[in-house]
């Protein structure tokens, strides 16, 4: 399979060394997954173990080393590494696993990176086994980031697996709540919603009901983080005022089909006066979507898009309240899961 993916393709990179040779005058970053991370931990400190659980996966980690070695710019490691170390029952960042972690990375490219945390990281008290909610605001790279695509993801998978309604109707419906309840309508999350909310099978995969509120939890705040992952290239690719081209190297086959369902196309501002990118969607028939469906999911979904939306005065106030609303999400999956469970 192909683990890589990038917004500045479009479609699948279905010949990396291809799309490499015929650009052989760009420069490349490559932005590796978390997943990516704990693979170069096993490579280094335990290959025996590393053969056993990623036996399927040893070709792929192996080429895509070699590619990295051969052509990148720029390695974007640390928003892996951070997410790596932390703790799932407590949400906290271990120091010393994520200087493993680094060094690890760097030393299955034959390289030397700085293992100094690159983030401040307040301390979280709360126990984040059962609600995420603590640590959404405060997860070092992705603090404040985090929040809109923790909820999101909440929102679809309660439509997803306790909601008996058409896909189409629920697809809608969760457009405006984005609008709505999310103030913000985004091409990631419109891609997501479509396709998830469709039969496409590769999406939050395995995330059953029946997994427990703690591993569901889990689960989706991980994908949330992977979510966030083109719009932070963007950002990143600031750096070189766009000179560098992004390559995702992710093993999840959900997140990298929306990856590549996404192609930037420019960048516009936004009202704040911060520039983001400006995307075009592409939904793929492994959705089970037709082409008529197609066009009326996305026409739906631009239509919602040009409502009149809140205007944020309170940025910190606007992020409370979403994360309120994401424990809000929490209560009623538990209460779900619960009455799913005495049902049985």
């Amino acid at each position: 399979m192909s683990i890589f993916s990038s917004t500045w393709v479009d479609g699948k990179i279905s010949d990396i060394d291809k799309l490499l040779s015929e650009n052989s005058e760009r420069k490349f970053m490559f932005i590796l997954d978390t997943n990516f991370a704990i693979m170069s931990r096993y490579y280094i400190n335990d290959r025996e173990q590393f053969n056993k659980y990623y036996a399927s996966q040893i070709n792929d980690f192996i080429n895509a080393v070699n590619v990295i070695k051969n052509k990148f710019s720029r390695i974007i490691f640390a928003l892996a590494c951070e997410e790596a170390s932390r703790s799932k029952l407590t949400g906290n960042i271990d120091v010393e696993k994520y200087k493993l972690m680094v060094e690890c990375v760097g030393k299955v490219f034959d390289l030397d990176f700085t293992s100094n945390l690159i983030s401040k990281n307040e301390l979280i008290k709360d126990d984040v086994s059962i609600s995420k909610t603590p640590i959404l605001l405060r997860n070092g790279l992705f603090k404040k980031q985090t929040v809109l695509s923790y909820t999101t993801l909440l929102k679809a998978y309660l439509f997803k697996h306790f909601d008996n309604r058409a896909s189409k109707i629920k697809i809608k419906e969760m457009f405006h709540y984005m609008a709505e309840e999310l103030n913000i309508f985004s091409p990631t999350s419109t891609s997501f919603v479509i396709h998830y909310l469709g039969n496409e099978p590769s999406i939050l995969k395995g995330i059953k009901p029946s997994l427990g509120i703690e591993e569901i939890l889990n689960k989706l705040y991980a994908a949330s983080i992977d979510l966030l992952m083109p719009t932070q290239a963007s950002q990143l690719a600031e750096i070189s005022d766009y000179q560098e081209i992004p390559i995702f190297i992710t093993f999840d086959k959900g997140i990298k089909l929306l990856f590549d369902s996404l192609l930037i196309m420019g960048e516009h501002r936004l009202e704040n006066g911060r520039m983001v990118p400006e995307y075009s969607t592409r939904i793929f028939y492994s959705s089970g979507w037709k082409d008529k469906d197609i066009h009326e999911l996305c026409g739906y979904a631009q239509q919602v898009q040009k409502t009149k939306r809140r205007k944020v005065i309170n940025k910190e106030f606007e992020l409370r309240r979403l994360n309120e609303l994401a424990g809000k999400l929490e209560k009623e999956l538990k209460i779900k899961l619960k009455t799913l469970f005495d049902n049985e």
